[in-house]
């Protein structure tokens, strides 16, 4: 059996390394197909394509490009709807589709998936259930990114963080937000002795005068440093905490097992129209290592922050992480072998 993956964004790398390496001890040999997307993310970009390159050859990946797609043979992987196109035009291929956080929500019935694809690798039957697109076609088998081993003292060394002090992700908000966003507590953070982590995206880029001010107080502002192991989940094997605003971060921070302070301020009308779930992965909102909180007002303080704090980490959250994945996500250790051994049985 041979496996095939279109690459048109970077970010996809996270969810297609755990299942390269996995197929590779078992002998099974793997192709890349890239694509163009003229994004921040895309694999062409120089610094991009050089860290896919040192990627391939150290896992044996023949990097094609996409225009060869129809060479593919056995099994063709794309994420969501990426390549959708140029797959449906494809026969004698196995078609999987795995999902990226929760694009499906919108993704799945809009863009057809079951006309598409032969599979859907979806995190849980819950979450399908949850959004109503249960379907024949879905298997159940986690979601492949978090098949990775990440060591705390390399990622400290790596991003220059302290050895000696707590660690807290804020993660910066989109500018459509921005003005919703306590930014202040950072400082607020300082003055407790944190370190803060801003984590952006390319897409959400922080200026020259902020990402200086905030380094000059001994926080470190980061965006895509690594695409596999991604850099947010290097991050969450650091932290003690992190500062969300309602995005699918929520996932890996229960997947990393990283508690967070949620301020929920993401607004139904996003891109144009008016979301049915407001805020996709609400559920998971809903377990003690999450604290929920709308702002904070005028009356906050550096000592409420820390009473605050204090009260959400002096809890035994063991359980309730094992809970939320138990009930929403999954609970065994491999996704990848699970998607492969499916694969074996039907090809």
């Amino acid at each position: 059996m041979n496996l095939n993956f279109t690459l048109r964004e970077m970010t996809h790398l996270r969810y297609f390394a755990p299942i390269v390496i996995e197929s590779a001890k078992q002998g099974i040999k793997s192709t890349f197909y890239i694509g163009q997307s003229n994004k921040y993310n895309c694999p062409l970009l120089p610094v991009n394509s050089r860290d896919l390159l040192v990627f391939a050859k150290q896992n044996g990946v023949e990097l094609k490009s996409m225009a060869d797609l129809k060479t593919a043979k056995d099994v063709i992987i794309t994420n969501e709807k990426s390549c959708m196109e140029q797959i449906s035009e494809l026969s004698g291929v196995t078609k999987v589709a795995t999902t990226y956080q929760t694009d499906f929500v919108y993704n799945y019935k809009t863009f057809n998936y079951e006309d598409v694809y032969d599979y859907i690798a979806m995190p849980s039957r819950n979450i399908a259930k949850f959004y109503e697109i249960e379907s024949d076609k879905n298997i159940y088998v986690g979601i492949s990114k978090y098949d990775v081993s990440i060591q705390k003292n390399e990622v400290v060394k790596k991003y220059g963080l302290s050895e000696d002090r707590n660690i807290v992700i804020f993660i910066w908000p989109k500018a459509r937000d921005m003005h919703k966003m306590p930014i202040d507590i950072i400082s607020n953070f300082n003055e407790l002795g944190w370190q803060v982590v801003v984590k952006t995206r390319g897409k959400d880029p922080i200026n020259r005068n902020t990402v200086d001010y905030l380094t000059s107080n001994g926080n470190v502002v980061l965006s895509d440093s690594s695409w596999y192991p991604h850099t947010t989940q290097e991050l969450l094997e650091s932290a003690d905490l992190v500062v969300n605003s309602g995005s699918t971060m929520i996932e890996e921070c229960i997947m990393h097992n990283t508690p967070l302070i949620n301020f929920d301020i993401k607004p139904k009308n996003r891109h144009g129209r008016v979301h049915k779930h407001r805020v996709t992965h609400s559920y998971l909102y809903e377990y003690d290592f999450c604290l929920n909180l709308k702002g904070l007002d005028a009356s906050f303080t550096t000592d409420k922050l820390d009473s605050m704090v204090k009260s959400l980490l002096e809890k035994d959250m063991k359980k309730s992480f094992e809970s939320c994945k138990r009930d929403w996500l999954y609970t065994h250790d491999n996704s990848s072998r699970k998607l492969i051994q499916h694969l074996k049985e039907v090809v």
